[in-house]
């Protein structure tokens, strides 16, 4: 489950030294000629994994999940099955190859996520979703990806953790680890959700407690099973076509919030005042009416909650 890690520690000059050889890393002056850093070089686009070195502390980036693929496999690829256990002895394996201690290493930023191999185009679902957990976790169309390929909350740097939903492979294609055209003809179809704590500072041994990583597995499924999908309404026989729109919005909205929206209308004037009565008695009656609607679950949510589910007992052990 686990993808993307940042750790840090302090390291002597000779340490500094030894990583700097491991990892091929380019050295860096300053204007009098002095080292000031050592930097990942293009050696790091093989191994998967980046280190930058700056006054005595290492920082390192990598992804857990591709990490353990290169050394199994030889592959730096994440989008097959990761479970815990193995996230464990990747991280075991990351820290003895740059010969690192977990009591004197830091957790400083780390992304829990799951892989689902959907039936229909990942782009049908994530133009579906709405918002996670509860309504103020909003999930916007990232600006950085095509329309509905990926989305988040709001992540902007005050923020320690946020969600994201994207096509896992068409990110693939878009950075060419896949062929443009598989080979079998059809596209990989992986729904990837993830979530990513950033400015966070906890001693290795520590986060990879079974205490925390439980906790922290169990938070994840918590969230992601309540990721909420538009639906759409059937209406009994006569209902006429503003009802049911009417009653759209106040399902996939909320009754509160639908009506704040036809508030803000009228005082902008976009809709009338007999518009807004209109809406607002809807609203008021709906408890009472709601039985003339009937929601129906697209089969993409449907197929969401199982495969989520199925895949995190998996991914959990």
């Amino acid at each position: 489950m686990f993808d993307k890690i940042t750790i840090r520690a302090a390291v002597s000059d000779d340490e500094s030294v030894h990583l700097a050889r491991l990892h091929r890393l380019h050295v860096w002056t300053n204007e009098s000629g002095t080292l000031s850093e050592y930097r990942s070089s293009e050696y790091s686009k093989l191994t998967g994994v980046e280190v930058r070195i700056v006054r005595g502390k290492v920082t390192i980036k990598t992804s857990l999940h591709k990490f353990w693929n290169e050394r199994s496999f030889g592959k730096l690829r994440n989008d097959n099955m990761f479970t815990i256990s193995e996230a464990k002895a990747a991280f075991e394996m990351l820290l003895f190859e740059n010969g690192l201690t977990a009591y004197k290493t830091r957790v400083v930023q780390f992304e829990l996520g799951l892989n689902l191999n959907v039936s229909y185009d990942p782009l049908s679902f994530i133009e579906l979703v709405k918002y996670i957990s509860l309504r103020d976790k909003i999930m916007f169309i990232d600006a950085n990806y095509r329309i509905n390929r990926q989305k988040t909350t709001l992540k902007h740097k005050d923020i320690r953790k946020y969600f994201k939903i994207y096509d896992k492979g068409w990110e693939m294609m878009d950075k060419k680890r896949i062929p443009a055209k598989p080979i079998d003809g059809e596209a990989l179809k992986i729904l990837r959700v993830e979530t990513v704590y950033k400015r966070h500072n906890e001693r290795a041994d520590s986060f990879f407690s079974d205490q925390n990583i439980n906790r922290l597995v169990k938070w994840f499924y918590v969230d992601w099973k309540d990721l909420f999908f538009m639906r759409t309404v059937r209406a009994d026989k006569g209902a006429r076509k503003s009802e049911i729109e009417r009653a759209e919005l106040i399902i996939n909205m909320g009754a509160e919030e639908y009506l704040e929206k036809a508030k803000s209308e009228l005082e902008e004037g976009l809709i009338t005042p007999k518009q807004y009565r209109t809406i607002r008695e809807f609203v008021r009656d709906y408890e009472d009416s709601h039985a003339r609607f009937k929601t129906i679950i697209s089969p993409q949510e449907k197929e969401y909650k199982e495969l989520l589910s199925k895949q995190y007992n998996i991914a959990k052990q």
